[in-house]
């Protein structure tokens, strides 16, 4: 097995993670962050057990039940460790800036993520 295939998709998934932490972080899913999230989630390469769809749906689980148990920090914390290369960190803060605004609106608990995101992403 290709380590660095592995590795790679590990960070993909802390990407995707992270960025659908950013569109339920507000309680509310609008038909344009799901769309923005779908679109982007086409053009991903995805080399997992489970499907793409299969993922965000347990993803989407674990954002909620993050929020719910008041374990945000935790969550973001351990999804931001697992992006190491540079280029993912940028591409994370990037996208999760774009999904926020993808609704026209950027409320307090998505400012709040992007700011801890933003903290944990530049140790």
């Amino acid at each position: 097995m290709d380590m660095g295939h592995c590795h790679d998709q590990k960070q993909r998934e802390a990407l995707f993670d992270l960025v659908l932490f950013l569109i339920v972080a507000d309680g509310v899913i609008t038909e344009q962050e799901s769309e923005f999230m779908h679109k982007w989630l086409d053009t991903i390469e995805w080399n997992a057990d489970v499907s793409k769809e299969e993922y965000y749906t347990t993803t989407l689980l674990k954002c909620y039940a993050a929020i719910k148990t008041d374990t945000v920090e935790d969550y973001l914390t351990h999804r931001a460790k697992l992006l190491i290369d540079n280029d993912m960190k940028q591409q994370a803060m990037q996208l999760v800036r774009d999904v926020a605004i993808a609704d026209d609106e950027l409320d307090a608990a998505e400012q709040q993520a992007i700011d801890l995101l933003s903290e944990l992403l530049e140790k």
